[in-house]
């Protein structure tokens, strides 16, 4: 789910930090509903390449391969107004600040967990803002990848994530750059004034109305707390290894309550246990935070 609210911290836009990848050619399927809008060929395109993008990054991370039958469906419409009807009509109310959201459905066998097939429906309508619309559909896009990979997945994973993989892999403009850096100097400094809330709480949410309670009623920052602590799991190899790893845990991947059961296994298995991870995680805003520096204001 893509929210508004994000903007209440950095203001519009999104960073991605996508490395290229060779692409192995998954089975997927895209499809768009009928709404009276038309995909131009530019987002036809950006679309097809990062769902190609997603679905090697997940597998590289996940080591695990995508399903078998994977199909993605868009539902754009021309205006708001149509897209809070329809969402009405689905038994899911919406607001303005409700930019996006994904439904996902999949079929797994119930000895092994694995999904055999997976398929997915991004519904949103056309912003005023192109760019907007397209960081929202790739947002909603990383949602259905990931669903298709994994059974159940922690709040901040699912949101993290897909912050992190939300923009276009070939593009990096100033305003994006202006956007990352914003992302980190606003997490300096929360840390520095200690008002990040306890690492273990976040975690184990498994609702954003949970975040709204830790964050003030700023549910944009847990976007931003999660796509930290996903960039920091995948600064190194070994971080990378060890989070999909315990991801894939029966225990978390088929838990009913993930959040809380990645949580305690990170506890147990990280070396120095939470308050070792929260250290390095606290390190590495500093280290980006100095990496990572907003323009100069034009005089």
């Amino acid at each position: 789910m893509r929210q508004r609210a994000l903007n209440q911290v950095l203001g519009a836009g999104l960073f991605l930090s996508c490395l290229l990848l060779p692409v192995r050619l998954s089975a997927f399927e895209v499809r768009y509903e009928k709404t009276g809008y038309t995909v131009t060929s530019g987002m036809d395109y950006a679309i097809r390449y990062e769902l190609k993008q997603l679905i090697a990054r997940h597998e590289q991370v996940l080591r695990r391969k995508a399903p078998t039958e994977f199909n993605v469906s868009y539902r754009i419409f021309n205006t708001y107004e149509e897209y809070k009807s329809y969402s009405a009509a689905q038994g899911r109310p919406v607001s303005p600040q409700l930019l996006g959201y994904t439904q996902s459905k999949k079929s797994y066998k119930p000895d092994s967990g694995e999904i055999v097939s997976a398929s997915a429906e991004v519904t949103t309508w056309k912003h005023p803002q192109a760019a907007v619309l397209l960081s929202t559909v790739l947002h909603e896009t990383t949602h259905a990848v990931t669903q298709s990979f994994l059974l159940h997945v922690p709040l901040w994973m699912n949101e993290g994530s897909a912050d992190w993989f939300g923009k276009p892999a070939w593009a990096e403009s100033e305003a994006q750059k202006t956007d990352r850096a914003r992302r980190w100097q606003t997490l300096k400094m929360l840390l520095d004034g200690k008002n990040l809330p306890p690492l273990r709480p976040y975690l184990e949410a498994e609702s954003y109305d949970e975040w709204s309670k830790q964050f003030g009623g700023n549910v944009g920052m847990g976007y931003v707390v999660g796509y930290s602590l996903f960039d920091f799991f995948m600064s190194a190899p070994n971080a990378q290894n060890f989070l999909g790893t315990l991801l894939k845990a029966p225990t978390v991947e088929r838990g009913a309550k993930p959040g809380a059961v990645f949580t305690t296994q990170l506890d147990k298995l990280w070396r120095g246990g939470l308050p070792e991870f929260e250290r390095g995680w606290h390190n590495w805003i500093r280290y980006k935070a100095g990496l990572e520096k907003p323009p100069a204001a034009k005089p």
